[in-house]
């Protein structure tokens, strides 16, 4: 969102099912070996001496060959087995904090790693700080497990940690905040980390805990699915330092914020205890994803960028081969290469679902830090006039992707486009036979209390829309003294592709009964969302739902509100 300053913080959640089952193993082939049976051999022994015809033919050993073994994470099922394992809730920081108010208590601890996404065989350094005589990592893989929603995968030993006493620095042009600690402590992924999405829990001896997200991405696993967390998103609200892309939080004016944001610095404590949006706006969806078993891999918004930097047009392997690709509740702040990559694998007939709202709004600038470390600052200047970029290379200003000069609204990708925050409406029913809505039992004008909250998206300029744009669910959203309509859509694109956008961050948040409060409401959701997930998974799903047009049905003018 523009100019929305702080966004409600759920509290955390169980969810709730099951799903199983198992690896492959080696192979093993012996080849046989013939013997020439017109030559005689002469055989010899200590006591006997026996004449011999031909010369002595030496035996060969038969040759034998062995199957490499096969890769981790390769074989289909390997999710459901991974999730038959035994989880835990041990994961879940369970004290409170005020969601603006930085916790101050001895044995506090925070810190953040240098990467937002590791494979295997990489080193990760983790920065931390603590005034606690010894602190240790919990690495926790979250999903479904049983409800439990993590396994321990790894515990480190005991550390030691001297206080990291270095104030954080702030650059006065771009007022970006950066930790300048000194590494803490590296580990490396191996074959015991399975892909996913993992919450590193760093404990303190005297009770402090703190969150640090990591993705663990396995390029070869064997997946349909494939689910980006939005890192760039997560660090634009982060006040940790006193600075967001949208507040100022110390002395002066609040809208003294940040130009430029760092991730070499801890998502702060107030953040959901350094988890920032992961818990609300992802977990859910992956809890259900795991619980149906559909093998899925992991990524970030970073690997996105990188993707979308390749030349050919080629996805990226993590992207590559996969049926669909999943943005989650609040995916807003894109780079070009972001933005490439998803048009590229929709061009390239692999789905595209997005379970939120104002997704691909501001377009950023992904910059290496002051030590050469490639994409650890995100740039956001909020006018084109204050870019130093505008002048010299104006389509990587930072605007927004519907303005000048790039004029590529989200609608020509998405299908909608944001338009409110801090809103709470009806979610409205009015395409009750579309197969995304089979087995919910809905009816033509039914409404869900609430479900249009936080954020929402609606319909466009109809000249970038998709023309087989078709809405699924359509109603009035009092913002800012006007009436504007939500819409949640889908469509199917040339190459065989589905999109679909649900037009509001609550979606995913409402995948959890316990913590929505309505299961009539997560029931709708969950199984909307099982019908879209499975459909992803199984191809092309444009192909085998082909949408139709309607959205001149729904389309609306802003009224002012009465």
């Amino acid at each position: 969102m523009e100019d929305f300053l702080t966004e409600p913080m759920f509290p955390e959640f169980p969810v709730s099912r099951r799903v199983f089952l198992a690896l492959g193993a080696s192979a093993f082939v012996a080849a046989c070996s013939s013997s020439d049976e017109s030559s005689i051999d002469t055989v010899t022994s200590s006591d006997s001496t026996v004449a011999s015809t031909t010369s002595t033919i030496p035996v060969a050993e038969p040759p034998t060959t062995t199957a490499p073994p096969i890769a981790p994470y390769t074989q289909p099922g390997w999710l459901s087995a991974e999730n038959s394992l035994e989880g835990t809730d041990a994961w879940r920081i369970l004290d409170d904090i005020a969601p603006t108010k930085r916790a101050a208590r001895s044995g506090i601890i925070e810190g953040f790693a240098d990467t937002t996404s590791a494979r295997p065989g990489q080193t990760v350094s983790l920065y931390v700080a603590t005034a606690a005589p010894t602190w240790h990592i919990e690495a926790y893989r979250m999903g479904y497990y049983g409800g439990t929603l993590g396994r321990l995968i790894w515990r480190s030993d005991d550390l030691e940690q001297p206080w990291q006493f270095e104030d954080p620095t702030m650059d006065r042009e771009t007022r970006m905040h950066v930790s300048n600690w000194s590494v803490s402590t590296s580990f490396t992924i191996d074959d015991t980390w399975p892909p996913g999405s993992y919450l590193l829990k760093l404990v303190s001896s005297e009770g402090g805990a703190q969150y640090v997200p990591l993705t663990v991405r396995r390029d070869e696993c064997s997946a349909s699915l494939v689910v980006v967390s939005a890192v760039t998103t997560w660090q634009a609200y982060n006040p940790w330092g006193g600075r967001s892309l949208y507040e100022n939080f110390g002395p002066g004016s609040r809208f003294d914020r940040s130009k430029v944001v760092s991730f070499d610095r801890p998502y702060d404590l107030a953040y959901s205890w350094g988890s920032a949006d992961f818990l609300t706006h992802e977990l859910p969806l992956i809890a259900l994803i795991e619980e149906l078993g559909i093998d899925t891999a992991y990524a970030t918004d970073i690997d996105l960028h990188t993707s979308g930097l390749g030349e050919n047009d080629e996805l990226d392997a993590v992207f590559a081969n996969r049926t669909a690709l999943l943005t989650t509740g609040h995916d807003e702040y894109y780079s070009r290469g972001m933005r490439t990559c998803l048009e590229r694998a929709r061009d390239a007939g692999i789905n595209l679902a997005f379970f939120g709202a104002n997704a691909v709004y501001r377009h950023v600038r992904l910059e290496p830090n002051a030590a050469g470390l490639a994409y650890r600052q995100m740039a956001n200047y909020r006018t084109i006039d204050d870019d130093p970029l505008s002048d010299t290379d104006p389509m990587e200003a930072t605007v927004q992707w519907r303005n000048a000069p790039l004029n590529a609204p989200e609608n020509e990708l998405i299908g909608v486009q944001y338009f409110a925050a801090g809103i709470t409406a009806n979610f409205r029913v009015v395409n009750p036979t579309n197969w995304v809505f089979a087995d919910t039992d809905v009816r033509n004008g039914q409404a869900f209390r609430r479900l249009v909250s936080i954020e929402a998206d609606g319909l466009g300029p109809p000249g970038r829309e998709p023309e087989t744009l078709e809405v699924l669910a359509s109603g009035p959203v009092n913002y800012k003294d006007s009436v504007y309509n939500h819409a949640m859509t889908y469509y199917s694109h040339p190459s065989g592709a589905g999109v679909i956008a649900t037009g509001t961050i609550a979606w995913i948040n409402a995948l959890d009964a316990e913590a929505w409060g309505d299961e009539s409401t997560t029931a709708f959701v969950r199984t909307a969302t099982t019908n879209i997930l499975r459909a992803f998974a199984a191809g092309p799903a444009g192909t085998a739902h082909p949408s139709t047009g309607n959205a001149g049905r729904y389309r609306s003018s802003v009224k002012p509100r009465e």
